[in-house]
């Protein structure tokens, strides 16, 4: 499932400054975007203090939660968790943890009433270290890391009440690993939460009694395979509330609940016991529920983005659905449409819209479909005319069952009577698209830019991603790395076939994160086909992944060995023949810089020589926003492929 489009438009503003940097022409293109849907998105009390860093260094930090209710602020120092009203740093009271654990602001949750908050206490000292460091090595920290196997943080929540300090534990399974606070009820006496057992094979939908912490399972569901995915893990609880997975209808009793159960994520309608009302959309007339964008509370209305053009699987249409009655309507059809906001009035629906080569709009339409105007556009006046030189393309998958849409990305002066390197961006995860479906992806302008030094840069979403139904990303379920690139392979070998200026004897590979597992597996695993691989940050051997991996596998390294082992890639450098760069930050910590020593290790071993190691001292993650990352990946590949 897509995740709120709203991340993409803060990220973008952030973007602007690291693309400046990278002399990215991207110039001035949200300007002017109304402030009034700016103050939507949700940026916290301006007076909260920031307590501590987020999940990742390229997280939001951890900051004090606000009660509107109470004009009070909850927070944590030092271990210890304390409230103090707005006017004033001194604390009404503070309580100490357990011995051994310390109060994380994490996912905590006023009640409306402002009578109680929600917040957890967490044991990590089993949890490993990995070390992180800054100024050449002068500067080193620890953070706690858990890879494939390995034990994570136990979390135990409490409700307590701000007047008196008392606390009382919320009732937990053992076995239910991730827990998450939704939202809490009207009357401030309930909580609803969703817990997860660690493979997330099974999820519960709960009710929690605030006066006792009883928990009453409201909803399970099974599978197989894994449910919802990558926003279950511990660190995820605000993309879990934006994907509004679960929504409450109090005075009926009701809840809707997004699932997958039929093959294709869709909404359906409970009662209060679990029983199914009925489903709230469906396959047939809607297509694949991408994203909840608006509940509308008062009229019982649900407005959603779904997929339902299968020549064009990745669009996105915006429906509506009623609980009232059985309706389903489409609202508007048309191309780019990323997120729907009410700034004013739920009598006007205000679309963002962002398309190649330069749309990006706020559309407003009545809530019927009826298009009134367009009162904002993005400003493209700095980027040149076929600046974009791309091209959607319908292919099939290796065994031609399913049909793919690749995108390639060409020299503005493209000449068809010469012959140009190729370099494919893959990913090739489970949780996470690559095709650039609008102006605002970061790697669409990284990686034109690749292509205005005269590349073919193809993007491609094989089997094993999201977003095309259960069936198409569970392909490479328990198989990861093992199945995906026949499929990238394929694709490639589809458009050489009627692009003669695509030189088939030069292509090149780049992928992050993961996508740096591909990249290194594309040249070990194809070493005749792809002939040079630029890893930045690269996870390596999958046994050794962040537990991020363990749901897609099914299973723990220890319970399953064989498994992971063929997943692995370490025992197959052998077969490299091909160049590498490989990029990773320092300060690495949702891929540590670990993973990078130990496949130099390794290459040293093999005596092998052909491959560059940039380290960027003090980065984390996101090694793109380096300066000298760009101008890097060009030269590499000047000298390689070309």
């Amino acid at each position: 499932m897509k995740s709120n489009s709203r991340i993409i438009i803060l990220i973008c503003f952030l973007l602007l400054n690291s693309l400046t940097q990278a002399q990215q022409p991207f110039g001035n293109i949200m300007e002017g975007f109304p402030s009034a849907i700016e103050e939507l998105f949700d940026k916290g009390h301006p007076q909260a203090k920031v307590l501590g860093p987020g999940l990742f260094s390229n997280s939001p930090p951890l900051i004090e939660q606000y009660s509107l209710t109470t004009n009070q602020f909850a927070g944590t120092q030092n271990g210890s968790f304390y409230i103090r009203a707005a006017d004033t740093d001194s604390f009404t009271w503070s309580i100490t943890p357990k011995d051994g654990w310390y109060w994380n602001i994490d996912n905590s949750l006023w009640s409306p009433n402002g009578q109680y908050i929600i917040v957890k206490q967490t044991d990590d000292r089993k949890v490993p270290e990995i070390k992180l460091s800054q100024d050449n090595f002068e500067k080193i920290t620890y953070k706690k890391y858990s890879r494939a196997g390995q034990n994570i943080p136990i979390e135990q929540f409490y409700i307590i009440n701000p007047a008196t300090g008392a606390k009382t534990a919320i009732e937990q399974q053992p076995n239910l690993t991730y827990v998450h606070v939704l939202e809490w009820s009207n009357a401030s006496d309930k909580l609803f939460l969703i817990a997860a057992d660690r493979l997330m094979k099974e999820v519960h939908l709960q009710m929690v009694d605030a006066n006792t912490g009883k928990a009453t399972d409201m909803l399970v569901e099974k599978s197989d395979t894994y449910l919802i995915g990558l926003n279950l893990l511990q660190g995820y609880s605000k993309r879990l509330q934006d994907m509004q997975v679960a929504s409450f209808w109090e005075d009926k009793n009701q809840f809707t609940w997004m699932s997958e159960r039929s093959g294709y994520n869709q909404i359906y309608l409970y009662d209060y016991t679990g029983k199914l009302i009925r489903p709230l959309t469906n396959f047939s007339e809607n297509g694949i529920v991408s994203s909840i964008q608006k509940i509308d509370k008062e009229s019982r209305t649900i407005y959603f983005l779904a997929h339902s053009d299968k020549e064009h699987p990745y669009s996105s249409q915006l429906y509506k659905t009623n609980l009232k009655k059985e309706e389903i309507t489409k609202v508007v059809d048309t191309p780019g449409i990323m997120e729907l906001f009410f700034p004013y009035s739920k009598d006007t629906l205000w679309i963002l819209r962002s398309a190649l080569p330069k749309t990006l709009q706020l559309d407003r339409y009545s809530p019927q479909g009826k298009y009134y105007d367009s009162p904002w556009k993005g400003n493209f006046s700095s980027i040149k005319e076929n600046y974009f030189n791309y091209e959607y393309v319908t292919t099939s998958s290796a065994d031609e069952t399913i049909k793919l849409r690749p995108l390639i990305l060409k020299p503005s002066n493209l000449d068809e009577s010469k012959t140009y390197p190729v370099v494919e961006y893959i990913y090739g995860g489970n949780s996470y698209n690559v095709v650039p479906l609008n102006v605002l992806d970061k790697w669409l302008w990284e990686m034109n830019r690749l292509a205005q030094e005269g590349y073919i840069v193809v993007f491609i979403d094989g089997r094993g991603t999201a977003e095309r139904g259960k069936a198409f990303q569970d392909f490479s379920y328990g198989k990861f790395g093992q199945v995906e690139l026949e499929d990238h392979i394929s694709v490639l070998k589809q458009l050489g076939k009627d692009r003669p200026y695509m030189d088939m004897d030069r292509i090149g590979v780049i992928g992050h994160s993961w996508g740096g597992h591909f990249a290194l597996r594309a040249v070990l695993e194809a070493p005749d086909f792809y002939k040079a691989a630029h890893l930045n940050a690269p996870a390596i051997e999958p046994k050794e992944f962040r537990v991020a991996i363990e749901p897609f596998m099914g299973c723990l390294p220890k319970n399953c060995p064989e498994r992971y082992a063929m997943s692995g890639i370490l025992n197959k450098l052998d077969r490299l023949k091909a160049p590498l760069m490989i990029v990773h930050g320092t300060a690495d910590d949702d891929v540590p810089i670990d993973e990078s020593y130990k496949l130099m290790k390794f290459l040293d071993q093999r005596n092998y020589k052909n491959y560059t190691f940039v380290p960027y001292d003090g980065m984390g993650h996101i090694v793109m926003r380096n300066p000298e990352w760009l101008p890097n990946v060009v030269r590499f590949f000047e000298e390689n492929l070309k």
